[in-house]
């Protein structure tokens, strides 16, 4: 019986360890998750520099969080944010819907490439969109005994700063590059009571690519003036 108790108390400290770690460090399980399940979203690599994150402030920053470029795409990477700060409510990171006071996003370089009759961010945000519907259709066959995925509620979602590269065959090798401009978006997932970490990646998915489309079109005058060899057929196979 002694050997027994003592057993139970030493699983009991592995298991209480094994909590507070789990706590403490959220840094670590944010970055393995990010490595581990991203691809799964965005259908490339998904690498990530320095994770830091309190779970007593809820405050946290994520450095250099690279998103690599699709199959049949030349570039190494679709897009590199150097620079996120988040801002949590720290009662909220264990509940079933966690409140994100802010998410700011510094200065991100962003590359649209062409390849076939697509681009690379098209090709990643639907595959972020069909990781999302999927999710979205396993959350109708949940059972009483099994946990939901957590859900977000963001406030305010701020990228500024941005810079957009835009290549294509046309542009035999060369780039067109511009400012984005501020992207702000704000009160995701509040009408529905809270969305999944992947249904926030499409929104902004979308976002972006939306954002990139209007600059676009707003500045073929300034493309064409500034004389690079084959821009406008590019942009127009960009477009299509």
């Amino acid at each position: 019986m002694k050997k027994w108790i003592i057993a139970a108390v030493v699983i009991l400290a592995i298991v209480g360890a094994g909590a507070y770690v789990a706590y403490e460090r959220l840094d670590i399980i944010v970055k393995v998750a990010l490595e581990y399940f991203g691809p799964g979203v965005t259908g490339t690599e998904v690498r990530v520099g320095d994770v830091e994150i309190s779970p007593r402030s809820g405050r946290g920053r994520l450095r250099n969080l690279e998103i690599g470029n699709p199959q049949g795409f030349s570039a190494a990477r679709a897009a590199r944010f150097n620079d996120v700060i988040l801002e949590v409510d720290a009662a909220t990171l264990r509940s079933p819907i966690v409140h994100v006071n802010a998410i700011g996003i510094d200065a991100p370089t962003i590359l649209y490439e062409r390849g076939g009759k697509t681009t690379n961010l098209d090709v990643i945000a639907r595959s972020v969109e069909a990781y999302a519907k999927r999710t979205e259709e396993d959350a109708g066959k949940w059972s009483a005994g099994v946990t939901p995925k957590r859900k977000y509620i963001i406030d305010r979602l701020l990228i500024r700063g941005a810079k957009v590269t835009m290549t294509s065959p046309a542009l035999r090798g060369q780039g067109v590059t511009f400012d984005l401009g501020d992207i702000e978006l704000r009160d995701i997932g509040k009408r529905q009571g809270g969305v999944t970490a992947s249904q926030v990646a499409s929104i902004v998915a979308n976002a972006l690519v939306a954002k990139i489309a209007q600059r676009v079109l707003s500045n073929v005058d300034l493309l064409r003036k500034g004389g690079v060899e084959g821009a406008m057929d590019a942009l127009k196979g960009l477009l299509r």
